[in-house]
């Protein structure tokens, strides 16, 4: 899409013309693709001349464009370089008589303004505060509204934050820039300077006072929230002071309802319509660099820019699903036509987001709950249907992350540079297949409610059920040669999987219903394979081959079986590497060439046979105890020990081309 005409390029677009839109305000060059129409134009210009586009006029040398025509076609005949003049037409009738005010001017959204960088310090601990190193000199404005702070030191769920506007007196600078703008921050936030509490504690609401502060306790800003400065002194106003919610009481994740809504709350997995904008959490002010609200406009001093569009429908969020975790959170404490702000540190909740400390305004338009039969929002196979579809496309993404990762494991192995990407798409497997099972469970516990009041209920059990065992698997399912092992907590997770995968094999044979069987046990092989259960694994094998035998997710299944059989072969094969080499030391030791002799034909046969790897030889060192015992002085032993040493070549070999 072009940035000007709305206008959604193909591929066939062969050039895109420049030309000069002529507005009250001043000229703005636009870029516009040549097959794009007035209408498209007009779209983009309603921000700039505040009137809906039916009441734009375009004209250019001299004619009036028309709406529907491509500009530079007939009869626009627009051409590169142009000059098209934009007016309102102020002779068009009024819909209806009545007051219209002029809306506000749109705010622009900054995306490219970064977070401020500040000058590395040599101290990196919060600097103590004394009393005497903020002085109050001269109260400028009093208003007598005191107020009592709260949660300023320790661990606390309420803090109590406050806004200022302050000027550095000597360097004539003020924060925020804007004049209409303030700064924010909590009251005792280890992250700021401490001598910025020490002020707003010596004021009263809306006081401007002057003050003289040392500059020890003053120069420590590692989040760029408050100000800094070579000045001692400071023209100060308290603004405002708030009661905001510390979530996990550590300054991380601070929430202020400025208007709480309706009664009723979000809860997990709820559908809500909201409104929602990221600004830049600095002392120098709080531009807005991400909206749901984004449109293209035009606008004379800016060009082409981001904008919000003030009528702009809300956007959906589904709560708890983590996506866009910052707004999930703070939708959850409001109800409907509540406002919210969330105050988020650079290290909080990064996924999805700007860098750096954020604010986070949500405003809730609306609550869609649908918690199942007999609740507010239920519409039966409707609903069913739906929270089904939700949980299939989290499953899918999870599967298609899944199989893109056992792919590159088979093609090579990880190397120390791509494991943080590796364990990047692992988190994602998880995360969606944890979503992906907290539907299927909801689903459950509907479908298990409505009983069978449709025919299809039964069938749409059975796949919950096998896909919440898939998706449990999934969950913890890890990748690579050097994957962790499972846990407690994920083998009880497989064991349920287990559980829920012979209930739906069971209902699905009692159903006959053979679709719903392969699943099944395409399912039951993936989980006998990530338990390394080789015999179970088989058996499921078996059965898919007697009902599918052209199933190629069968035969995938099936060579992935295959691998970790030899897999767990090659880590048998290691342990026994590990007991024959401690016999080889001992009877090295003892000189007792015989057994020296035997061990060493063995650890030939070994690796001869592929049953150990490079890397466990390596790892144990085999090679130095081989030359011990070549060096025992027996001929036989000698020429034993350079036949194991000409294997451990080719072992190398093969690990250098990847074949191991």
């Amino acid at each position: 899409r072009p940035v000007a005409a709305g206008f959604t390029p193909t591929r066939s677009s062969s050039f895109v013309m420049l030309v000069k839109v002529a507005l009250p305000e001043g000229e703005v060059n636009v870029p516009v693709e040549p097959n794009s129409t007035p209408g498209h134009l007009k779209e983009n210009l309603k921000y700039s001349l505040r009137v809906p586009p039916k009441h734009i006029r375009l004209h250019c040398g001299g004619r009036e464009l028309d709406d529907i025509k491509p500009l530079s076609g007939e009869p626009n005949n627009v051409e590169d370089g142009a000059t098209i003049v934009a007016t309102a037409d102020t002779t068009a009738a009024p819909e209806e008589k009545r007051e219209v005010r002029a809306p506000p001017k749109p705010t622009v959204i900054k995306k490219d303004i970064e977070p401020m960088k500040k000058k590395p310090k040599k101290e990196t601990v919060r600097p103590p505060c004394a009393p005497e190193d903020v002085s109050k000199k001269q109260t400028l404005a009093e208003t007598g509204k005191t107020w009592t702070p709260i949660g300023v030191e320790g661990k606390s769920y309420k803090r109590s934050m406050v806004w200022l506007r302050a000027e550095c007196v000597d360097e004539k600078k003020t924060f925020p820039d804007e004049a209409d703008d303030l700064w924010c921050f909590a009251l005792g936030d280890p992250l700021t300077a401490p001598a910025w509490t020490e002020v707003a504690k010596q004021m009263e609401i809306g006081e401007q006072a002057l003050f003289t502060i040392r500059m020890a306790p003053l120069d420590f800003d590692p989040e760029g929230i408050c100000p800094t400065g070579q000045s001692k002194t400071w023209k100060v106003e308290l603004v405002n002071v708030a009661e905001v919610e510390d979530i996990l009481g550590d300054y991380t994740r601070l929430i202020h309802i400025e208007k709480p809504g309706e009664k009723e709350l979000a809860e997990d997995l709820d559908r809500v319509k909201v409104h929602w904008r990221m600004r830049r959490w600095m002392c120098e002010g709080a531009p807005c660099v991400a909206s749901s609200r984004e449109r293209m406009a035009i606008l004379p001093g800016y060009g082409i820019v981001a904008i919000e569009d003030t009528n702009a429908p809300p956007v959906s969020v589904s709560v708890g699903e983590g996506t866009q975790e910052p707004i999930e959170l703070a939708a959850q404490r409001v109800g409907a036509g509540g406002i919210a702000h969330l105050y988020i540190k650079t290290e909080t909740l990064k996924d999805g987001r700007p860098k750096g400390p954020m604010i986070v305004d949500v405003e809730m338009h609306s609550l869609d709950p649908c918690r199942g039969p007999g609740t507010e929002g239920w519409q039966g196979w409707t609903s069913i249907v739906t929270e089904r579809g939700m949980g299939d496309r989290w499953l899918d993404k999870a599967d298609d992350q899944r199989k893109g990762l056992e792919t590159f494991d088979t093609l090579r192995k990880t190397t120390a540079q791509e494991a943080d990407a590796v364990k990047q798409v692992v988190d994602e497997v998880h995360h969606c297949a944890n979503n992906a099972s907290r539907r299927y469970r909801r689903l459950i516990k509907w479908l298990e409610a409505e009983g069978d009041s449709e025919p299809k209920m039964k069938s749409e059990l059975i796949h919950a059920t096998v896909s919440l065992a898939k998706a449990l698997a999934l969950s913890v399912r890890n990748f690579g040669e050097d994957a962790p092992e499972a846990t407690a907590e994920d083998k009880a997770k497989l064991q349920q999987a287990k559980e829920f995968l012979s209930k739906g094999l069971e209902a699905a044979a009692a159903e006959k219903n053979d679709q719903l069987t392969v699943e099944a046990l395409r399912v039951m092989l993936q989980v006998s394979i990530q338990e390394h259960n080789v015999p179970e694994g088989k058996k499921a094998l078996e059965q898919l081959v007697a009902l599918k035998p052209e199933d190629e997710e069968g035969r995938n299944l099936s060579a992935r079986l295959n691998r970790m059989e030899a897999t767990m072969a090659l880590k048998a094969g290691a342990n026994v590497l590990e007991t024959v080499q401690k016999e080889l030391q001992e009877a090295t030791a003892a000189g007792d060439k015989p057994v020296v002799m035997e061990k060493l034909v063995k650890i030939l046969e070994m690796m001869t046979n592929a049953e150990v790897k490079y890397q466990d030889v390596i790892k144990c060192k085999v090679g130095k105890d081989v030359g011990n015992a070549m060096k025992l002085g027996d001929p036989d032993l000698a020429q034993q020990g350079r036949k194991v040493v000409g294997a451990i070549q080719q072992l190398a070999q093969k690990a250098d081309l990847g074949l191991q």
